[in-house]
């Protein structure tokens, strides 16, 4: 799927089904931030160079890895309704 385009109204709730089959959560439904779907896009683009053998995306998605565990409540938890 192209990152250009927006989902149908079929393809999201298919995606979210899926997810829901394969055991996820869903916490909170909201629709993406442009900063959400570029930090997204960073990410992805960094682990599929990580998976190519690129030290320098391999070290970056080690340090978000540090980050996250460095925090007192996990990303899941942070984003919570309360």
């Amino acid at each position: 799927m192209s990152y250009n385009r927006k989902m149908t109204r079929e393809e999201s709730e298919a995606a979210i089904q899926a997810f829901l089959d394969n055991g996820g959560e869903i916490i909170r439904l909201r629709e993406a931030t442009k900063k959400d779907q570029e930090k997204a896009a960073r990410r992805a683009y960094h682990e599929d160079k990580a998976i190519s053998g690129s030290h320098r995306s391999q070290e970056i998605i080690e340090r978000e890895k540090k980050l996250e565990a460095s925090f007192i409540f996990s990303r899941v938890e942070r984003e919570r309704e309360g």
